[in-house]
């Protein structure tokens, strides 16, 4: 398991507009994984990853693979070649795993329990989202259109997620609560099986 993922904006980690914080960060911080976004449209901030990932890809032949299973074994076995084979020039022509010993022994191993929804929603809930009500009344979050209320219409209502009742708690620009908006795709069962954004 690792304990930081650095991505790109792009989908399914994240979010071109930035205006929601993605689900797969969600899906991450639920596994204790500390998500890392680039800046938009800087690749040059994770020259490394992108560079390894191309690498990774090539020698595990991907787009060869027949099953999900063949591209899994493929890809354990190029990580393996990497980290005890190949030999790395500029650490003395040596394999990683010789320099880098703790790749092995500090390894954080992958356990079931460890998924906790409750730190995804802790996150979640720390944003507070301006959303301007259309003339039909209704406000847009993560791509589902909720009713607000012909009555808030042409103006910005705050959003902020409730924990609790799987809700969206709406606000006016006092701050009060004026309706809260269930949204039983952030349930643990959908979050866990990253169902959110199907």
């Amino acid at each position: 398991m690792p304990r930081a993922i650095r991505s790109d904006n792009g989908e399914p980690f994240g979010v071109p507009t930035r205006d929601v914080i993605p689900f797969m960060s969600l899906w991450l911080i639920a596994w204790g994984i500390q998500p890392i976004l680039n800046r938009p449209r800087q690749p040059q901030d994770n020259p490394h990853v992108e560079n390894n990932q191309g690498t990774s890809s090539r020698w595990a032949e991907v787009f060869e693979c027949k099953s999900i299973a063949q591209m899994q074994q493929n890809l354990d076995e190029a990580c393996r070649f990497q980290r005890d084979i190949y030999p790395v020039r500029r650490i003395g022509n040596v394999p990683r795993k010789r320099v880098f010993p703790g790749l092995y022994e500090k390894a954080r191993p992958f356990e079931q329990a460890l998924f906790d929804e409750q730190k995804a929603y802790a996150f979640l809930a720390q944003a507070i989202y301006p959303r301007k009500v259309s003339a039909y009344g209704t406000i847009s979050l993560y791509s589902q259109k909720f009713q607000v209320g012909f009555k808030y219409r042409g103006q910005v209502v705050f959003v902020k997620f409730d924990p609790d009742s799987l809700s969206w708690l709406c606000l006016d620009k006092n701050q009060n609560i004026v309706l809260a908006l269930p949204d039983q795709r952030f349930s643990k069962q959908n979050l866990y099986n990253l169902n959110i954004c199907q």
